[in-house]
């Protein structure tokens, strides 16, 4: 809290900026992977999907800064972020950021995209482990078992998106240890929050639109999947229409966002899910193109852009 010249106290956005804001970078970088596909499909400008991605590093970087001079002028407010058994996980959002930049650059400095990806492979693993650690060695009342816990553990599935386009020694064997981490942490995590949403009381109206977070897991499962064996077999058509199912379930809470004012940037998170299942479905419709699945990641790319627009002209307003 800072005081005006008549020693009124008003809140200072810097002091409480939440990490969730980060999310913004994953929904840009998503964003920019699904028109990287959609472009040669639709005949449209390759520099759309390049805007968007250099966009997503641009926010990246003044994300980071902005943050870290938050870390050393409001300290406690970081340390009350980071001990919160929910807004912990958002902190995810900044190692899986690292994940993704990677796949933006990689086509401009395959060192630097391959240096980033190291790191964020690095501090993906250790905050995974901090974080289930942390959730194991403290007893959780079923309520607080919400959507954003599966961030910790869905990082681990974002490491294969860049990861299988890293021509360097041992890169596929480290996308096969960190999917085979995630794929079976996630489904341990999702059984947890849906039995909590089966039997505990609703999640609040503001926060429903969360549960979007639920439907990228298994849709970077999909990607991950069919990157790591160059098929499109069974199990990758399980994996995809698995997420299209749950976002069937939870893609009507998109509609709870105008009615959950006022702004929250934690809106953002229901940006990556939308942008990831975007480009499940275009991959999945390069395999199999018939005109439902065509129509299918057209729309989904076409809702998915909107509803970032929508999110970043509230951000910028606000």
């Amino acid at each position: 809290m800072e005081f005006d010249n008549k020693g009124i106290g008003k809140p200072v956005f810097l002091e409480f900026m939440p990490v969730s804001l980060f999310g913004a970078v994953m929904g840009l970088s998503g964003l920019c992977f699904a028109w990287r596909l959609a472009c040669p499909e639709l005949h449209a400008n390759k520099l759309i999907a390049e805007i968007i991605g250099w966009t997503a590093i641009l926010a990246f970087v003044l994300l980071l800064l902005t943050y870290t001079f938050k870390w050393i002028r409001y300290p406690a407010s970081v340390k009350g972020e980071f001990t919160d058994h929910v807004s912990v996980g958002f902190f995810s959002t900044v190692t899986i950021s690292l994940l993704l930049i990677p796949g933006i650059l990689l086509p401009y400095t395959p060192l630097i995209a391959g240096a980033i990806w190291l790191v964020g492979i690095t501090v993906t693993l250790l905050y995974a482990w901090f974080v289930l650690r942390k959730w194991m060695d403290n007893q959780q009342p079923p309520e607080n078992a919400l959507p954003v816990w599966v961030l910790p553990v869905t990082g681990t599935l974002n490491v294969p998106i860049a990861g299988n386009l890293m021509k360097f020694a041992g890169a596929h064997e480290i996308c096969l240890m960190f999917f085979g981490i995630g794929i079976i942490f996630v489904s341990i995590m999702m059984t947890i929050i849906i039995s909590r949403l089966f039997f505990q009381a609703p999640l609040p109206v503001q926060v429903q639109p969360s549960l979007l977070i639920l439907v990228a897991p298994f849709a970077l499962a999909f990607q991950g999947y069919g990157g790591l064996s160059g098929v499109q077999d069974i199990a990758a058509s399980a994996f995809f229409y698995f997420s299209l199912f749950l976002l069937l379930l939870f893609g009507s809470k998109i509609a709870l966002l105008p009615k959950s004012c006022p702004f929250r940037v934690s809106w953002w998170s229901v940006s990556f899910p939308l942008s990831t299942i975007s480009g499940a479905c275009l991959r999945y419709a390069q395999r199999q193109p018939d005109i439902l699945h065509r129509m299918l990641a057209a729309v989904l790319l076409s809702v998915t852009t909107l509803v970032i627009l929508y999110l970043m002209v509230q951000t910028i307003y606000q």
